[in-house]
């Protein structure tokens, strides 16, 4: 990958992370990145193309790094809670996650960016499932739960951008951690 390509998806993912899916325009990019909206066209082809390899690409760095994270860690408790902190430094950093943005414009996704956003989405889901693998007395099924969890964060994160203070993060932090032994 040329330098110029790395750096204008490094340029898209952060520009729709701090805003929306607006922001990875091409003229958008070609602006940040200092050269022509063609020049951008040149290294992707076309803006649906940029968005479901930008979500792909976002799909393995995510679940790479929170797999780094929890490495060793088997235990529920501690592994949903580095989950949390994931989204934490979201707030923090005044992000948001890549499949929010993209869930909250799907009138400009392609078929192959709302598959990369489902695929990203039950990725999460799988996660969840398995961290709850060694949980027990759970209040419904694992696979119901894993889904109700991912809704909690993604759903605490949108509300959060609101305001500095992240309460429903914090929130579903405990609610997470009440959840019967685990």
């Amino acid at each position: 990958m040329s330098e110029t390509r790395a750096q204008l998806k490094h340029i898209a993912i952060d520009q729709i992370q701090q805003a929306n899916l607006a922001a990875a325009s091409f003229r958008e990019l070609g602006k940040a990145a200092g050269i022509k909206s063609s020049s951008v066209h040149y290294h992707f082809q076309s803006r649906e193309r940029l968005l479901t390899e930008l979500l792909q690409d976002y799909d393995l760095k995510f679940f790479s790094e929170l797999d780094a994270a929890t490495a060793g860690t088997h235990r529920p408790r501690q592994r949903l809670g580095a989950l949390i902190d994931v989204f934490e430094s979201f707030h923090t950093h005044r992000r948001q996650c890549m499949s929010l943005a993209y869930a909250a414009s799907p009138h400009e996704l392609s078929d192959a960016s709302l598959g990369a956003v489902n695929t990203f989405l039950e990725h999460m889901e799988r996660w969840v499932e398995d961290a709850l693998q060694k949980a027990s007395l759970l209040p419904i099924p694992k696979d119901e739960l894993a889904c109700v969890i991912v809704s909690t964060l993604e759903g605490s994160l949108l509300f959060d951008r609101l305001s500095d203070n992240p309460r429903h993060l914090h929130a579903a932090r405990s609610w997470i951690a009440s959840l019967s032994s685990y």
